[in-house]
């Protein structure tokens, strides 16, 4: 869409009152999918910068709230389940913020947990990387420049939320962190028999 068509369709009473119609039937239904598109729309819509975050804070409620809900019964997310998959992305998105505002612990804790939930083992392996350079309180942007291989990025409808590609140099990086790496997964096995 050009710009003008996004202008148009945000000066549309009607296709606004149907975007908040829908937001406000997606956030009752706790419909995580629903949410993101409700969010992916105000986006490109260049909507309140309020607005936005008030979409936000509810997919990160539910996004929580479900992981809580995998944790207790011991199950995993399946990423071929559209529920679960943008319940991952949710997650995901959360931990590379925290990442970005140099909440290490916090990220690399975020990243553990999307390591051991997501029943996929390109995710999972995909998210070894993140948590050892949080691990190793490597700032995002030294992380994105040196390892993550941004002119082959993952667009696949499953994987392109996630940062899953790299450049060659992560195998040494991993190799000279795998200490870091061991002592983060060993917090989560004693975190799982807590």
């Amino acid at each position: 869409m050009q710009q003008n068509e996004f202008e148009d369709l945000k000066n549309n009473p009607q296709f606004m009152l149907d975007l908040t119609n829908r937001e406000e039937a997606a956030v009752k239904a706790k419909d995580i999918v629903g949410m993101y598109e409700i969010l992916d729309t105000a986006v490109m819509l260049d909507l309140s910068a309020e607005r936005l975050n008030r979409i936000y804070t509810e997919i990160l409620q539910t996004v929580f709230d479900r992981l809580a809900d995998k944790l207790t019964k011991e199950e995993f997310f399946d990423i071929n389940n559209k529920d679960d998959l943008y319940t991952m992305r949710g997650i995901y998105e959360h931990g590379i913020e925290r990442y970005s505002d140099n909440d290490f612990k916090g990220a690399k804790e975020i990243f553990l947990i999307l390591h051991h939930t997501a029943n996929d083992e390109v995710l999972s392996k995909a998210m070894m990387p993140h948590i050892a350079a949080a691990a190793s309180q490597m700032k995002f942007d030294d992380f994105i420049d040196e390892f993550v291989d941004v002119d082959n990025p993952n667009n696949s409808e499953t994987y392109g939320f996630f940062l899953t590609n790299f450049k060659p140099s992560i195998e040494g990086f991993m190799k000279e962190k795998a200490e870091v790496l061991n002592n983060a997964l060993k917090e989560l096995e004693t975190l799982k028999k807590g």
